[in-house]
């Protein structure tokens, strides 16, 4: 009974397909060993930044891991679905791409991308809210009124001579 149960066992281990799970790769590990990658396919996060391109069918968005931006080629539908872009106002959609790496794309001039398979959002944008410290408040309000005042005096020295060589 026992040799039978195994054997079953690994007749199953057989039969169920297996597909390894991607583990995410970074931007630094992608650049140091581009080589490697070229032609495979990765799977990688960021924060969506600057615009996102839709040209036709497809377009581009640029990931940000905290390290540096990949460009990513995926289709219009898939792209539709960020909202927000990083940038100076907004932290961007965190979104995961699944997709082959190119060192240099031939469909894009040589570009470093990667073609999207799947892309899904991860994780919403946010909007950013800047505060002025209070002490660049005081610096400005006594700064501006110090420099109207030079500068209506040096004007008027350069119209009456007053004051000067």
């Amino acid at each position: 009974m026992r040799k039978t149960t195994l054997f079953m066992l690994f007749l199953i281990a057989l039969l169920v397909p297996t597909t390894p799970a991607l583990a995410a790769v970074s931007s630094t590990e992608l650049i140091e060993n581009s080589k490697a990658y070229d032609g495979t396919t990765v799977e990688f996060q960021g924060e969506a930044i600057g615009d996102v391109m839709v040209r036709g069918e497809s377009g581009w968005v640029n990931l940000h891991d905290g390290s540096n931006a990949i460009g990513i080629w995926a289709s219009a539908a898939e792209l539709r679905e960020i909202r927000t872009a990083g940038d100076y106002n907004s932290i961007g959609d965190r979104v995961l791409v699944e997709g082959v790496f190119h060192l240099a794309c031939p469909t894009h001039d040589g570009e470093f991308d990667i073609h999207a398979e799947t892309l899904a959002v991860v994780k919403p944008g946010s909007r950013i809210t800047h505060t002025v410290e209070p002490g660049k408040m005081i610096a400005a309000a006594i700064l501006v009124p110090v420099a109207v005042v030079l500068f209506l005096f040096e004007r008027r020295r350069r119209r009456y001579g007053v004051g000067g060589s």
